[in-house]
């Protein structure tokens, strides 16, 4: 954590992580930093950067039947999950019991993995490391919120409007798709008394 004057606060980091598996040891180094700028007792301006690294793949039965959604390791075939997400955002306290915030990201995703064409956990003995392809994607959106911080009764108010997508060079004739999993608005109210 650093001040820098009365007005910046940035905090600085990394984070090491090490999966080793089947005599293939993946190794991570990621960095992240945050920046907050005061514009006034009540308004600041906050952005951030980082990279991350999963060595846990959801892969998801899309074909006909039951859908299901499996964790399934990194391996010696199946590389880990990489991103990279930037942040940034407008913060306002009305006084110090109400916070309302705007902030919009974007996220950059390598090595997701999904079934190949025509494959499924259920249709086959196959190990499923033959069954998948690896591929990208990246989502972005914008995130408001209004937050009641103290008092008996607390919670907040929050709308996300968001994109999802992949691509696969085996897939969709290597055109990006919308991602099982996007999901274009969503409202959460949560109370707490």
């Amino acid at each position: 954590d650093w001040e820098i004057g009365s007005r910046v606060r940035a905090n600085i980091g990394a984070h090491a992580s090490g999966f080793d598996v089947k005599n293939t040891l993946y190794k991570s180094l990621q960095p992240r930093i945050s920046v907050r700028y005061l514009l006034n007792d009540k308004s600041s301006i906050k952005a951030s950067y980082s990279q991350m690294t999963q060595y846990m793949h959801l892969l998801s039965n899309n074909g006909i039947g039951l859908p299901t959604d499996l964790w399934v390791p990194a391996t010696a075939l199946v590389k880990p999950q990489q991103s990279t997400q930037y942040a940034a955002g407008y913060f306002y306290s009305t006084n110090a019991q109400y916070e309302c915030s705007i902030e919009a990201y974007y996220k950059q995703m390598y090595n997701v993995v999904e079934y190949q064409n025509g494959a499924s956990f259920f249709a086959t003995s196959a190990d499923w490391q033959s069954l998948v392809t690896a591929g990208k994607g990246h989502s972005y959106g914008t995130e408001l919120l209004i937050q009641k911080k103290y008092g008996k009764l607390t919670g907040w108010v929050g709308y996300t409007l968001s994109w999802s997508f992949r691509q696969f060079a085996q897939k969709n004739n290597g055109v990006q798709y919308p991602y099982k999993y996007d999901q274009r608005h969503n409202i959460a109210v949560v109370a707490s008394y």
